[in-house]
């Protein structure tokens, strides 16, 4: 989109690390010519030291989108998220569908789309009258990720969803990671375990069994975050996006 309205792109990668974040807004503050800003939001559940930058861009009139997360504390800024509060609702409804009575989620906590994720399969659950078990979640943040796959937060993990027939993963690659987990220790998925997830991406059909998760279909968040920054650089008003999910059953549900 933006390459074709002539615009030259620069690409600046923050890790999810706000010191990384912070580094790259001062290099943008000090560019001559600047026409507008595409945000992937770093760490966007927790509060962002870099307010003050941002609120810099601001006062120079430099247009900026969030997609996939916001920073609450900004207001009236233009963003595009995935449902994430109604998809974790969603993917729970259908599980109880299948029958399902206690539902495992693992959630990412530094990130909007983890808390709002876990905020649908909460509301879920109630509305379908299930136990909420504290014991029955599982958190990680951008630091404890890289880990995962390490003999302790597998055990942790395992833990966790011991009792339920049924867990709802924050993406595909923690989902990946789960089958190959469960798979390795002999548990039939979807007959002991099923497994849902967001996103539809490649990890979902990467897997040992293909996962059953989320998609946008043909909607891209950035290709919306691209032509909601035209408009915004053209002088528009824009509302805030929200883009649905529909499910793709695979095998592992």
């Amino acid at each position: 989109q933006l390459a074709a309205n002539d615009c030259s792109i620069l690409l600046y990668a923050t890790n999810n690390q706000v010191a990384i974040e912070r580094r790259i807004l001062q290099t943008l503050l000090a560019l001559p010519s600047l026409d507008g800003l595409i945000v992937e939001g770093t760490k966007t559940a927790l509060p962002n030291p870099n307010l003050d930058l941002y609120e810099q861009l601001r006062r120079k009139k430099i247009p900026i989108v969030f997609f996939n997360g916001y920073y609450t504390e900004l207001p009236d800024v233009a963003y595009v998220l995935d449902d994430n509060y109604g998809g974790g609702y969603q993917l729970v409804d259908y599980l109880v569908q299948k029958g399902h009575r206690e539902i495992a989620g693992i959630f990412k906590c530094d990130d909007l789309q983890g808390i709002q994720r876990y905020s649908g399969y909460i509301a879920a659950l109630l509305k379908n009258q299930l136990p909420i078990n504290d014991s029955h979640v599982y958190w990680y943040s951008t630091e404890t990720k890289p880990t995962l796959e390490s003999e302790y937060p597998i055990q942790q993990m395992l833990h966790v969803i011991e009792g339920c027939s049924a867990v709802v993963c924050y993406n595909d690659e923690i989902a990946n990671l789960l089958v190959r987990t469960l798979l390795r220790r002999g548990v039939e998925i979807p007959g002991k375990v099923s497994i849902v997830s967001f996103d539809n991406s490649h990890y979902s059909d990467s897997a040992l069994l293909r996962i059953t998760s989320l998609s946008h279909e043909n909607a891209n968040t950035g290709e919306i975050a691209a032509r909601l920054l035209l408009r915004v650089m053209a002088g528009q008003r824009c509302e805030p996006q929200t883009i649905p999910w529909k499910i793709i059953e695979k095998e592992t549900s």
